[in-house]
């Protein structure tokens, strides 16, 4: 991540850049003979191919799910039902409902918030506890997720398989959305 910074290049450029100076640098030092590295790097790219292919099925999910208008029509079907004091609980739910669904966070948010924001608004809602949903729906969804970007990489570095880790996390993380809906009732 340094190398793209620095050198203004994209992430995947940035990888091959850490690979070839982690190669140059271990050489120099002799830690390892060059076989041992490169079936040390071999043996890296084969460990996460699994994983990124997961996160690829998502990011072809959330596509999808915009070429359908998912997210709009949520929010909209919806929206009839609001008023002030349930609003962020509503959205809370609502938009962790579409990011575990799609396992896209950010790109819920990209279509959501010109519809949730204008409408918080509205009805009165303070801006800060409208952010303050959409992200805790955010942490909620994506957590909960079993094909999410953050499952698959946990799981991976735990060892264990994404649904292993998310039916093993999902006790949690469903106490903690139900505290967090709870929430947003009373201080609405």
């Amino acid at each position: 991540m340094g190398a793209s910074w620095y050198f203004g290049i994209d992430l995947l450029a940035g990888v091959f850049v850490a690979i070839i100076f982690t190669i140059c640098f271990y050489g120099f030092q002799k830690l390892v003979t060059m076989n041992e590295l490169f079936d040390a790097v071999y043996d890296g790219i084969k460990v996460m191919l699994l994983p990124l292919a997961t996160v690829i099925g998502g990011f072809m999910l959330k596509s999808v799910n915009d070429s359908l208008g998912l997210t709009q029509y949520v929010i909209e079907t919806v929206s009839p039902y609001l008023s002030a004091q349930y609003f962020p609980a509503l959205i809370f739910l609502v938009t962790g409902g579409l990011v575990f669904a799609s396992a896209s966070s950010w790109g819920t948010f990209a279509v959501a918030m010109p519809i949730i924001l204008p409408l918080a608004e509205q009805i009165g809602v303070p801006l800060h506890l409208t952010i303050a949903a959409m992200l805790s729906a955010s942490a909620a969804g994506s957590h909960s997720c079993f094909f999410s970007d953050s499952t698959v990489l946990s799981a991976q570095g735990s060892g264990c398989t994404s649904m292993q880790h998310a039916t093993t996390q999902f006790p949690y993380a469903l106490i903690g959305i139900v505290a967090t809906t709870l929430f947003f009732i009373v201080v609405a």
